[in-house]
């Protein structure tokens, strides 16, 4: 845990300005090429609670991209059991088996597939050269109230159709459910998980860094390397 000391130093600028968005500038490097401040010093939750959370950092730069990856594949493990349920309402409709177990197959295969690219992206630090544009929301609650507004448009064209259907061939109201019902798990899939794996990316990237030796030692060796290729940032907070 840091000092009052340290966090006072860290925001001595905070006295006589307010913080912009500019790059947290951090100290120069010592003669001996070796970080002036040690990672523990970096992860520490006092220091990212007095910077603001838009100032660009190196670890921040590694935390949005590694959970921009993970978000990815989250919605691939998330789409699976989708596909396999799709299969499902079409066998139904269908009444013929063979949907039910190719779509079966393809979404278990998403999942093993997702479940391990998901560990390995999280396991290893991201190659940032690589520039990543994340489209969509960025927290769990944004995502939730995506996938309610997505979900009200076509939900609204439904509701009149099923009540018809229903009154005339109750099979038919069932297949509109179900199509509407695997619609929303599709939105939850695409849209609201990956967000939740996004607003919690820096938070789970501490906490595995603290916790995973092998990504404690990459993060280390890229401190230890890293220097800031426009200016003076420092290498945190997170």
């Amino acid at each position: 845990m840091l000092t009052r000391k340290a966090v006072d130093d860290f925001c001595v600028a905070r006295t006589t300005q307010p913080w912009t968005v500019s790059p947290v500038r951090g100290p120069e490097p010592s003669r001996a090429g070796l970080p002036d401040h040690p990672l523990d010093y970096w992860l520490s939750r006092e220091l990212a609670a007095v910077a603001p959370p838009e100032a660009p950092t190196r670890l921040r730069q590694l935390a949005d991209d590694q959970a921009a990856r993970a978000a990815a594949w989250s919605g691939a493990i998330a789409g699976g059991p989708v596909l396999a349920l799709s299969g499902v309402l079409f066998s139904v409709v269908a009444r013929n088996s063979v949907p039910v177990l190719v779509l079966g197959a393809l979404g278990a295969a998403l999942v093993v597939l997702g479940v391990a690219r998901w560990k390995r992206v999280r396991s290893t630090l991201p190659d940032t050269d690589k520039q990543l544009i994340v489209r969509g929301p960025g927290s769990a609650r944004g995502g939730a109230m995506t996938v309610v507004v997505l979900a009200a448009v076509p939900g609204a064209a439904f509701v009149p159709a099923m009540l018809s259907s229903a009154a005339r061939e109750a099979g038919t109201a069932g297949v509109l459910l179900g199509a509407y019902l695997l619609f929303l798990a599709l939105l939850v899939a695409c849209i609201a998980v990956p967000a939740a794996v996004l607003g919690r990316g820096r938070r789970s990237f501490r906490r595995r860094v603290l916790a995973d030796p092998a990504l404690r030692q990459a993060v280390e060796q890229d401190l230890a390397s890293w220097r800031d290729p426009f200016g003076n940032a420092a290498y945190g907070p997170l």
